[in-house]
């Protein structure tokens, strides 16, 4: 991956594992097979950030009872989650930032279980790095992932994705709690999953 906005502590295995993805804006990410896989993410990104951060990677919830400063991309993480903490103690329905809408409990787990540096700044690399930590621990960069395993997985942590299999196929994983909702097919998550390998 190219360079971080800060310096950062040594990463863990993930880290090593996500370091073959080309910068943003990149059409395939390749590695050498020997050592590790690779996968063009990079239509899946823009098909969930724009789904579920249209604004872009300042995108805050309209739930948000409070704005921060200063635009997101310009907060160290450590900010960003401070952020966070403070409008879910105003009691907001929603906690969401940045154009994969990173809720406080992710961002929180992933700083911690994974020992990212919060001095990072939450600039469009650093919210692309994140998500693609979730993306992997769904399977997304394992060619022996089933896809339907892989869709529902990502859907899982993405609100506006649809289960893509399963009686509740086509909606929210989290539809029940009446405020989320998937906003787009089944069919087009799929075939954009089954494309990540052809190039």
């Amino acid at each position: 991956m190219a360079q971080m906005a800060q310096p950062k502590r040594a990463l863990s295995c993930f880290a090593k594992i996500l370091c073959f993805v080309a910068a943003i804006g990149s059409q395939t990410a390749t590695a050498d097979p020997a050592t590790s896989f690779a996968a063009n993410d990079v239509e899946f990104l823009n098909l969930m950030g724009n789904l579920e951060g249209p604004s872009g990677f300042g995108s805050i919830s309209h739930f948000a009872p409070a704005l921060p400063t200063r635009p997101l991309t310009e907060m160290t993480l450590a900010e960003v989650l401070d952020y966070q903490r403070d409008i879910r103690a105003m009691g907001t329905i929603s906690s969401a930032v940045g154009r994969y809408q990173f809720i406080y409990l992710t961002m929180r787990d992933l700083v911690e279980t994974h020992d990212i540096s919060d001095a990072l700044v939450f600039d469009p690399e650093v919210q692309t790095y994140l998500a693609r930590f979730l993306m992997y621990q769904c399977g997304f960069y394992e060619r022996s992932t089933p896809v339907s395993q892989l869709g529902n997985c990502l859907a899982s942590v993405w609100a506006a994705l649809p289960l893509v299999s399963g009686p509740l196929k086509g909606e929210s994983a989290y539809s029940e709690d009446g405020i989320n909702k998937a906003f787009v097919a089944p069919e087009i998550v799929i075939e954009v999953l089954r494309s990540r390998f052809e190039w």
